[in-house]
């Protein structure tokens, strides 16, 4: 732990895991902390701040992080819980959960935090964490193999060519929906575009069913906050998710993920890494990915008209690896404004 800390609470975040791993079976013990009122965006410029001075530690996309200190390997990841922020620990040395250099880290910022009793969350971030680790980026940390990369790749490339530079992957035309969201919501922005006098508030939340491993779901909330209408011209993205999408990944998941990482290596390659006793037949587990994603996966809105002092909402799925923005054209008394969010 001393090692970790050199000075600074913050890198000593990266010990917090213990991993056995070899050839005939794998334990894993995954730790998840959240911290109590205080939002993702405020604590990432502090983290990034202290571990800007470490050599050992690389920063990785989305809020994460990766350090390697002679045979010691430590993968962190922050996750934004709406008004919390969740904290997702991997490494392969022991530790005292309730006494280290995280909680002291926690402590020296006076944050208030807790152990995640959030099991939809701990599954979410235990994928990632996986998924991360299968792609070669975590170099020391083990997992085993994945048996159907080959058929992933392939079918991710597919949907990357028919979802890139199209507005959506859908033919299921634009629709206002107004029925609540039973979602948990994990975060939420708010942004205002002072030119066409739009607020735009951004929401994104947790799937409950497979698709969740690889999409999330973001409402959308426009307001004209003037007392003239606003055309909606055009809402384009670069990349977004549609059913085609969502059921073709988590089809080729193949479920029991969560067991088959658990499970010696020699009885991983024997089943090629496929499902290891499904609990839920596929069709049975697509058509309820399908009842929820379809949901999110209409077209985006051209020409709507948006009345003075009214909102309208805009369901979507994003993909977790790549989030892209929605990028809006609106016409206000014949003057033209672009933003993206």
């Amino acid at each position: 732990m001393k090692k970790l800390l050199k000075g600074l609470f913050i890198v000593s975040l990266l010990m917090l895991f213990t991993t056995t791993a070899n050839a005939a079976g794998m334990i894993k013990d995954y730790h998840v902390y959240r911290i109590k009122n205080q939002n993702i965006r405020n604590v990432i410029p502090i983290v990034d701040n202290l571990l800007s001075s470490e050599a050992e530690v690389k920063k990785l996309a989305r809020n994460a992080y990766y350090a390697t200190y002679d045979n010691e390997h430590y993968y962190i990841k922050f996750y934004p819980a709406l008004h919390d922020t969740d904290v997702y620990i991997v490494s392969d040395t022991s530790y005292d959960k309730e006494n280290n250099g995280v909680t002291d880290f926690f402590k020296s910022q006076n944050y208030q935090y807790e152990k995640l009793e959030d099991n939809e969350a701990y599954k979410e971030y235990k994928f990632d964490f996986i998924d991360y680790a299968r792609s070669g980026a975590l170099d020391g940390l083990f997992t085993l193999p994945d048996g159907l990369k080959p058929l992933k790749k392939g079918m991710s490339k597919l949907n990357d060519k028919m979802s890139k530079g199209n507005d959506k992957t859908s033919s299921i035309p634009y629709s206002e929906d107004n029925d609540p969201i039973d979602l948990t919501c994990i975060d939420s922005e708010e942004f205002y575009n002072a030119n066409a006098d739009v607020t735009v508030t951004v929401n994104e939340y947790r799937l409950k069913n497979k698709e969740n491993k690889y999409v999330h779901a973001f409402e959308y909330v426009v307001k004209n906050n003037s007392n003239s209408d606003i055309n909606v011209e055009k809402v384009y993205s670069e990349r977004l998710a549609g059913i085609k999408d969502v059921t073709t990944s988590t089809f080729v998941d193949m479920d029991k993920l969560d067991l088959a990482d658990n499970l010696g290596v020699p009885l991983a390659v024997a089943t090629g890494g496929l499902s290891l006793g499904f609990t839920v037949a596929n069709n049975v587990r697509l058509a309820k990915v399908i009842k929820e994603a379809t949901r999110y996966a209409h077209s985006l809105p051209e020409n709507y008209n948006l009345k003075a002092n009214s909102s309208m909402r805009i369901l979507c799925l994003k993909f977790k690896d790549d989030p892209k923005p929605l990028q809006f054209t609106v016409n206000k008394q014949g003057q033209t404004y672009k933003f993206s969010y």
